[in-house]
């Protein structure tokens, strides 16, 4: 309930999720150190995917289960998974080292037996559904039933499997649902976000939104953070080579750590009260501008519109033209009420 209050919190800037998928290119020390580099960068949170090939999908080498398009042309789904899996003994350990260096660790669970492992493995905070699994009703239905917190992207889902997703969420014991708004494309076009739309998920809905963001740069999120996303999630890598399976759309350390500098900027300058600024004792306000004794009449001759402000508004200009001084006053004195004699 912590993490969820700071999501939740609009005062908070947005949740920072680095989302490592197969970017460990099987290697659990390349994974440590995506944990690392994440928090180096600035993340809250670091996220997983758990799943096995055969409880995604199944071995079929039909042309049907063959990926046509993108990074993983020509890829059978099975064997894209087998290569991208992050090995379920590992999520214990990265989740303890995200615990050592002060972040917390969940996970995008893709079936019910993956759900209960990380309950009995993690005890995960909260728990992400992916954009392709809101129609997978057993499993909403067991992520609900753990009464924890969801991430749910809504990317190619239609309003009806929205409504019914958070029905079954909730009704299973769901506290609260954030809805991502998300492009499935790898890497996904600015232009096709649709960003404007955004906070349409939270007056339809009734809940808070974020962005779950494929896009090159961190352009995307900065806008997403200025309409009031309040989780932003992006895949890290560290580098770019064949290992890192999604390194074609993920950020780099440096460009990551850019990203939320830039979030976190973005917030502050939309939530930010306005402070009176310094400068504004210089703007202009009605000076002596010559000696006055006191019974002199106020005149063009003895006063002025000038710097600094700390004197009448100029807007009284003309109500105190022909006024009596009160006082004696001296050039650069600001001139206020108490120095006009009362009539």
């Amino acid at each position: 309930m912590e993490i969820l209050s700071r999501i939740l919190d609009e005062k908070s800037a947005p949740f920072v999720v680095a989302e490592l998928s197969g970017n460990h290119g099987g290697g659990l020390d390349k994974a440590l150190n995506l944990v690392s580099a994440a928090k180096d960068a600035g993340a809250d949170a670091i996220k997983l995917q758990t799943y096995r090939p055969d409880t995604i999908t199944v071995r079929g080498t039909d042309d049907r289960f063959k990926l046509k398009t993108g990074l993983w042309k020509g890829k059978l789904l099975h064997e894209l998974y087998e290569e991208a899996m992050t090995p379920w003994e590992w999520h214990p350990i990265i989740a303890k080292e995200a615990r050592t260096q002060g972040m917390i660790c969940f996970s995008s669970p893709f079936d019910e037996s993956a759900v209960d492992f990380l309950e009995e493995s993690m005890q995960p905070a909260l728990y992400k559904i992916a954009s392709f699994e809101m129609n997978h009703i057993p499993l909403l239905e067991r992520i609900g039933k753990t009464g924890k917190p969801v991430l749910a992207s809504v990317g190619v889902s239609e309003s009806q499997e929205i409504i019914n997703a958070l029905k079954v969420l909730r009704g299973a014991g769901c506290p609260e649902v954030i809805l991502l708004h998300c492009v499935s494309e790898y890497p996904a076009k600015p232009s096709d976000f649709s960003l404007g739309r955004m906070p349409l998920l939270e007056s339809d809905y009734g809940v808070k939104f974020g962005l779950s963001d494929h896009s090159l740069g961190h352009l995307v999120a900065v806008a997403a953070t200025a309409l009031g996303a309040r989780v932003i999630e992006k895949h890290l890598c560290l580098d770019r080579d064949e290992s890192s399976i999604d390194g074609a759309f993920s950020m780099l350390p440096q460009e990551f750590a850019e990203l939320v500098s830039a979030v976190r900027l973005t917030h502050e300058a939309m939530s930010g009260s306005q402070c009176p600024q310094e400068s504004a004792k210089f703007k202009r306000s009605i000076l002596v501008s010559s000696p006055i004794q006191q019974g002199d009449r106020l005149t063009p001759e003895n006063v002025r519109i000038a710097r600094p402000g700390d004197g009448m508004c100029p807007s009284r200009w003309n109500d105190i033209l022909g006024q009596c001084a009160s006082i004696d006053m001296n050039i650069g004195h600001p001139l206020s009420d108490q120095d006009i004699a009362k009539p």
